[in-house]
């Protein structure tokens, strides 16, 4: 398949914004619709146009696969900590008289590790299919 210079350029222009409004949806999840899932999607869609066009951003999907389980475990570990503090699995770990400001760090850590596992998933499914289908 012949390679597009205009692709190639606007793919270029348009990767980091994509990128900044990724994380953006992830970071603001808990106050507006979006969150860990919605941001990781759009994360990967940046990451795999650039694919698609062949600019060499993604050189090694096995670093994903490691950084996608890494982050599953990672979410678990966190969801475990709420058994400690609070006795039971995936709520806050964050003591109930603490203010809601504290309290959010719980929603942004989860939302941050969703959106890894989230994106670092998709990338790794549809570039296998990719590869599988060339």
């Amino acid at each position: 398949m012949k390679k597009s210079e205009i692709l190639t350029c606007i793919c270029r222009i348009l990767f980091p914004f994509i990128l900044i409004y990724g994380f953006y949806v992830i970071i603001n999840g808990h106050l507006s619709p979006g969150g860990g899932f919605q941001g990781g999607a759009i994360l990967a869609t940046a990451i795999l146009i650039t694919y698609i066009v062949e600019v060499p951003i993604l050189e090694d999907i096995v670093i994903l696969v490691k950084i996608e389980k890494y982050s599953f475990f990672i979410i678990i570990l966190v969801a475990m900590t709420s058994i400690f503090t609070r006795g039971s699995f995936f709520t806050n770990f964050v003591p109930e008289h603490m203010s809601m400001g504290v309290k959010t760090i719980f929603l942004l850590i989860l939302n941050f590790l969703i959106g890894i596992k989230v994106s670092t998933g998709l990338i790794t499914i549809l570039t296998t299919f990719m590869e599988e289908g060339e």
